[in-house]
C-alpha cells in the first residue's frame, strides 16, 4: 500500500506511516473524488499549475496544506510555517506562525501579531462572513 501522503510503500497491516506519520486512513470515496475533479476541472491552467507545483514540491499532505492554507511568512520569507492549532497556548487553526522567526499573524485578514494579541482579535474576515468568536465556540 502507498501513504496518501508521502506516496512511499507502507506494510498494508499499519494505522500511521513510518516515514511521514500520516494516519493510514482508507481513500476517497467515488464522490469526494468527482467533487475534487470537478473543482479543478473549473480552475484556470495557471491556477491549476500553481497548485500542481505546490503538490510536488511538498515532501508530505501536511506540508502541501501549509503551502496553500498558511503560505510564506510575511516578515521573513521563510516556507518553515504552520497553523497553531496544536500549539497547547493557542490552538487556533486561524493564526499562522513562522518556525524561523516566531511571528504569529491572522491567515483570514493577514494581521501580524504582537505577544498575545491574537487574544483580543476581532477579525474583519470574520464580521464580512458575519461570524465572530462566540459561533467558533459553539462548533468546538
Amino acid at each position: 500500500m502507498k501513504c496518501w501522503s508521502c506516496g512511499r510503500d507502507v506494510p498494508d497491516s499499519v494505522k500511521f506511516c513510518s516515514h511521514c506519520e500520516a494516519e493510514l486512513t482508507p481513500g476517497p470515496a467515488a464522490a469526494e473524488e468527482a467533487a475534487a475533479a470537478g473543482a479543478l476541472s473549473a480552475m484556470g491552467p495557471d491556477v491549476a499549475n500553481e497548485l500542481l507545483d505546490a503538490m510536488n514540491e511538498s515532501a508530505t499532505g501536511e506540508e502541501f496544506v501549509n503551502r496553500i492554507m498558511v503560505g510564506d511568512c510575511p516578515q521573513c520569507g521563510s516556507s518553515n510555517t504552520g497553523d497553531s492549532e496544536n500549539d497547547p497556548e493557542i490552538e487556533d487553526p486561524c493564526v499562522g506562525r513562522c518556525f524561523d522567526c516566531g511571528l504569529l499573524w491572522c491567515l483570514d485578514c493577514g494581521e501580524l501579531f504582537k505577544d498575545a494579541q491574537f487574544a483580543e482579535h476581532g477579525c474583519p474576515a470574520w464580521e464580512e462572513m458575519g461570524l465572530d468568536d462566540d459561533d467558533w465556540d459553539e462548533a468546538d
